[in-house]
């Protein structure tokens, strides 16, 4: 029975289970279609006192974004707590799949930036106490695949929302830069992270940005990577948030390991979703109580000329590679049950360099991520056989939209910078116009 739920799981895109319609647990205890519990999305650990309104005035307006994290049911929690709040006047709430920071700005290659894996907006309507809601994600119906979405724009939201506040959840999807999991080299990955992070910073804080908070939520404990890696990702959000704004490192505010967790080991849902959401918000509503924002001026500058330096995110690997190589080692590709609900994965191919023919290469080996799955597609992948040579025209990974996919690497040869062919660059969906 549990083999065919599996299989039944597998081919209707159902283990996704990270979203919150199908994170039951059915009756085989395989997570799958069975109704997530009655009052899951209504009845969450009750929500922290929001802040006095004879403080602060209802007057200030929330923009929150998250990734796959909110999609859980962190989003949804959190958007609830806010409307809550006594200073609060509106919200609007935006969760996108598979996202990092740069996904959210117009700058290439992220300006067609396409969530495949689930999207959902709630948003303030005047005059009504009812948010509009847009939901699609896995699991609205027996083996539903929700539909592409272009990720909103920041540019946008803050043109069009003039939000106070800014709520950022974001950072599981910069794990995948770290290909072993454990180990972190600060001088190649602290660049690298940080062109993520910047830039969005940057255009947040950029004049005339009305902001004037900034909440960034990272992560809660991956069970993917080790502590040194969460804590080096941590570190360099600080280090580029400085004193724009405040980090919160959800680590110590739910419980690892999870009670309904899935087999990435970092996605949950259920009660801790709500744990964590009302831990944010508790943090949230003691900083604007501490700190009330209705007299305070934005955070950017009041001229364009001195605001924070909004340098675009670094495009490693600008000029391109060519070598001649021998194939000597194949990764396995990740087991598709390890990559849901996400639809894109890379694998790491070992060549031995016997010519460069463009570019500069010093190294007497070099690694290749080729892309194992695309939109949930097995690509073929038979034409690369150990032994034969090939002619292998590089970019950088970094810089790439491929740069933060899921990926299994089993080479052990993480001190190589990892390359990708330049006909597979284009090859990513979320380019599709």
């Amino acid at each position: 029975m549990g083999t065919q739920w599996i299989g039944r799981l597998l081919i209707g895109l159902a283990l996704s289970f990270q979203l919150p319609r199908i994170c039951a647990e059915t009756g085989t205890g395989v997570p799958g279609y069975a109704l997530p519990p009655p009052d899951w999305k209504n009845s969450s650990a009750s929500a922290s006192p929001g802040v006095q309104s004879a403080n602060l005035p209802k007057s200030l307006t929330v923009l929150l974004l998250g990734d796959s994290l909110s999609l859980c049911g962190f989003g949804k929690s959190l958007d609830r707590r806010l409307r809550s709040t006594g200073c609060v006047k509106s919200t609007f709430t935006y969760m996108a799949c598979g996202t990092i920071p740069v996904s959210w700005l117009k700058a290439k290659p992220f300006t067609n930036a396409k969530t495949y894996c689930g999207f959902w907006s709630i948003e303030s309507v005047e005059g009504s106490s009812t948010p509009k809601e847009f939901e699609d994600t896995y699991g609205m119906k027996r083996g539903y695949r929700p539909q592409p979405h272009l990720v909103p724009k920041l540019e946008d939201l803050l043109s069009a929302l003039h939000p106070d506040i800014l709520v950022m959840q974001t950072g599981n999807n910069l794990l995948s830069l770290f290909r072993d999991g454990r180990t972190v080299l600060p001088t190649r990955d602290g660049p690298i992270l940080r062109s993520l992070i910047k830039p969005f910073l940057s255009e947040a804080l950029r004049y005339p940005s009305t902001l004037k908070k900034i909440y960034w939520v990272a992560s809660p404990i991956s069970g993917r990577v080790t502590k040194q890696v969460q804590d080096f990702v941590v570190e360099q959000v600080r280090l580029v948030a400085a004193d724009k704004a405040t980090v919160i490192d959800s680590r110590q505010l739910v419980s690892y390991p999870y009670r309904h967790v899935a087999p990435d080991r970092e996605h949950f849902f259920g009660a801790q979703m709500d744990e964590w959401a009302d831990n944010v918000f508790k943090i949230i509503s003691q900083d604007l109580e501490s700190h009330p924002l209705n007299s305070a001026p934005p955070l950017t500058s009041s001229s364009p000329e001195t605001d924070m330096s909004a340098n675009q995110s670094q495009q490693r690997g600008e000029g391109e590679l060519t070598v001649l190589g021998t194939l000597v080692f194949k990764s396995q590709p990740l087991p598709i049950n390890n990559l849901l609900p996400y639809r894109e994965s890379l694998v790491a191919y070992i060549y031995d360099v016997q010519e460069v023919l463009k570019g500069s290469y010093s190294d007497k080996q070099i690694l290749v991520m080729h892309p194992a799955h695309i939109d949930l597609q097995t690509q073929s992948l038979d034409k690369y056989e150990i032994g034969n040579k090939y002619e292998l025209h590089l970019r950088e990974l970094a810089g790439t939209e491929w740069s933060t996919v899921k990926s299994r690497d089993d080479s052990n040869r993480i001190d190589l910078i990892p390359y990708i062919q330049v006909e597979d660059i284009g090859r990513f969906p979320a380019q599709d116009h």
